[in-house]
């Protein structure tokens, strides 16, 4: 009993201490093990296909390790993300052919493998050992976090749904949780989890206990607790002037566009879309994707509002180069093929998830080159932030949502700027609510569980009086 019992022991720290989802501090991860967690089906598909593309991509980025590595950080995460991308194509098609029901729920998610943290970071850690080594560590770490979206589905589907793979577990007396199946319930299940197994992760040394600033100030000065005074800034002149002239040209915009039939069209028809996609559709808390840089980059006021800046530029104005790359390239080029192949090749459906990485990845490198030279001061605050927007999830899941549906340009640039503009507030206003230490990291959880219990809770608000009709 007590070998089974030190098995058992050694086995789990085996696979916890690389768990980049339930490990505190990790902050990898969070997007698929809460959009897909759902259902336990989803969640073996959604590990089995990591587990595949991260293996496969790293035998083909292998042998090209040296070159890889002496490239840039921009360059090098294009690269992976390319050749990332061909791997989740094939497992995206075989996955219709073997298991079409699954992948019609879980679709969209399964293109994201390729902006996948865990994918992508396993991948570079692999580059620096032996292939064998390397290999021994994607497993380790995909099996860890295979593990763990099965934990939060056999968690939230028998209590939303009150069945495991379409068993049912539950008997029809007891009341169903829906709650537990929607965005809100994946955040608090999750933040549920990491607090279960902090206390674990604590007593195996897999992960050290987080001491608040506070806690380190009043230590370092006698036991002292500080009080930090911030300077009171008022508002300036010029601000006020700036914020009455928005307002009134904003006033003016609405009253032109009334009285102009064509613009009066074409607001009725947009407005609505900017706010489905901004309040109602959220690309953060309805479609829970963009949350790893999101929980990174929330720890400050200033990196998070630059870097959603960053995220709006990008994402709009990428999401509409693909656009037209889609529309005027891959279509027209599938047209063209039709007429003289026997077989109906459509080039959209197979490239199209490669295209997009490649027109994301050109164009962040064309601005980057373009701030630097004409736009120095902007680049100096913005330039690591471009950098590390070819990993956002948001982007590519921009471009994917919306494109291959058929929607028109409009709307499809309309609905990207709406949801860089809902990531940029869900991360400022996460960052102003960690600012104001609401919750101190404590033994019992660490700062990224009370990042993802702040999330659930705006998810709620979010979802507003709707929630009284999931129970």
């Amino acid at each position: 009993m007590v070998g089974l019992r030190r098995s058992v022991r050694k086995v789990s720290k085996y696979f916890m201490r690389d768990n980049l989802i339930l490990t505190a501090g990790a902050g990898l991860g969070f997007c698929s093990s809460l959009a897909v967690t759902n259902k336990l089906e989803n969640s073996l598909t959604m590990g089995i296909g990591v587990t595949l593309v991260t293996a496969g991509s790293f035998c083909v980025v292998y042998p090209f390790k040296r070159l890889i590595s002496t490239a840039g950080t921009h360059h090098k995460i294009s690269l992976l993300m390319i050749i990332v991308s061909v791997f989740v194509a094939i497992f995206g098609f075989f996955a219709q052919a073997f298991v079409p029901a699954i992948t019609a729920n879980i679709k969209a998610y399964i293109d994201l493998i390729t902006t996948n943290c865990i994918v992508l970071a396993v991948i570079s850690e692999g580059l620096t050992v032996g292939f064998w080594d390397a290999q021994k560590k994607i497993l380790k770490a995909c099996f860890g976090y295979s593990a763990a979206l099965i934990l939060l589905a056999f968690l939230r589907e028998p209590l939303g749904f009150g069945t495991v793979m379409g068993f049912s577990v539950l008997p029809d007396t007891f009341p169903k949780v829906v709650l537990m199946v929607t965005p809100v319930g994946g955040f608090f299940a999750l933040a549920a989890f990491r607090l279960l197994l902090r206390p674990f992760l604590l007593k195996t040394g897999i992960v050290c206990q987080e001491s608040s600033a506070c806690g380190c100030a009043s230590a370092a000065h006698g036991g002292v607790p500080l009080v930090v005074s911030h300077p009171k800034r008022g508002i300036s002149r010029t601000t006020l002037i700036a914020i009455g002239l928005g307002a009134a040209l904003f006033v003016s915009l609405i009253v032109h566009i009334q009285t102009i039939p064509t613009l009066h069209q074409h607001f009725l028809i947009l407005f609505p879309v900017l706010l489905n996609a901004l309040f109602f559709d959220g690309i953060v808390l309805s479609k829970l994707l963009g949350l790893c840089p999101l929980i990174n980059k929330s720890r400050q006021i200033d990196a998070a509002w630059k870097m959603g800046v960053a995220v709006i530029i990008v994402t709009t104005l990428s999401t509409a180069l693909n656009w037209v790359v889609y529309q005027h390239i891959l279509v027209r080029c599938s047209d063209f093929l039709s007429q003289y192949s026997p077989i109906p090749l459509r080039l959209e459906n197979i490239f199209y998830l490669t295209v997009f990485i490649v027109t994301i990845a050109v164009f962040v490198q064309i601005l980057s080159v373009l701030l630097r030279k004409f736009a120095k001061a902007v680049y100096e605050q913005m330039g690591q932030f471009l950098e590390l927007i070819t990993v956002n999830c948001i982007v590519l899941a921009s471009a994917t949502f919306t494109i291959p549906t058929g929607a028109k340009f409009l709307v499809t640039t309309v609905t990207a700027f709406g949801y860089g503009l809902h990531w940029m507030m869900v991360v400022v206003w996460l960052a102003i609510l960690r600012r104001q230490r609401l919750f101190v990291p404590t033994t019992a959880w660490d700062e990224d569980t009370i990042a993802i219990l702040l999330l659930g809770i705006m998810a709620a608000i979010f979802t507003g009086i709707g929630m009284i009709q999931l129970f």
